[in-house]
């Protein structure tokens, strides 16, 4: 959820800015947070793996689109102390939806993203490299950028509900096809695609050497 005061960033200070501090901040979120997620679509790929139940997915899911929005009301409260130039008049503007294309559209470009970044995640995991979370994170942060002036490349329903349900540009309709049935459905289709022969044969048949040290064959640590 940290991404909530960084798109203010990209407004003020362009794109490569939150690019830079978004990198960042997601590998202090893998170091410090884990496995820890405020992401639902992961409860259901639980549900689907046979990891979890849907009560329990549902209920999460709930907890944290409540945590999203008291998060949004929490730094807005910041924002109208207007403490810095480019808080100003923020606080209570009017937003405007990051939607620039059709909703379909919108929908393929948030569940193809959000597709490519679970596998690489996914494939990260069982592989270990070194510098694994570093590259996440640049796999994360472009797939962000290349998504930024089509959808606004949120990948997340919870971060996409707390900033941008209700904004002008879309109705309510057409964010919860682009920002939840998108990115739910690319990370349905991620459970599935991680289980063809080729991409297990890559991810189990390499001879790479899974210790998190080393990513060179056969190379004693």
């Amino acid at each position: 959820m940290f991404s909530n005061p960084f798109q203010n960033f990209a407004d003020n200070f362009g794109v490569a800015t939150y690019a830079i501090f978004l990198f960042a901040l997601t590998i202090w979120w893998s170091l410090n947070w884990g496995d820890a997620t405020a992401c639902p679509y992961t409860h259901i790929e639980d549900v689907i793996e046979g990891k979890g139940d849907i009560r329990k997915a549902f209920l999460k899911t709930w907890a944290e689109l409540a945590g999203g929005l008291l998060v949004f009301k929490y730094v807005q409260m910041y924002w109208a102390l207007e403490i810095s130039d480019t808080h100003k008049d923020k606080a209570y503007e009017d937003c405007k939806a990051d939607l620039q294309v059709p909703m379909l559209y919108g929908a393929v470009v948030e569940g193809i993203a959000t597709c490519l970044c679970r596998l690489a995640s996914k494939s990260l995991g069982d592989l270990n490299p070194r510098f694994a979370t570093a590259i996440d994170s640049f796999i994360g942060t472009s797939l962000v950028v290349a998504a930024f002036d089509y959808s606004g490349g949120y990948f997340n329903p919870v971060l996409a509900t707390s900033l941008k349900a209700g904004c002008e540009g879309h109705t309510l309709m057409e964010h919860a096809v682009v920002y939840w049935i998108g990115a739910c459905a690319g990370s349905i289709l991620s459970v599935y695609m991680y289980k063809l022969p080729a991409i297990q044969k890559f991810v189990r048949g390499t001879d790479t050497v899974v210790n998190g040290d080393s990513i060179w064959a056969d190379k004693d640590d």
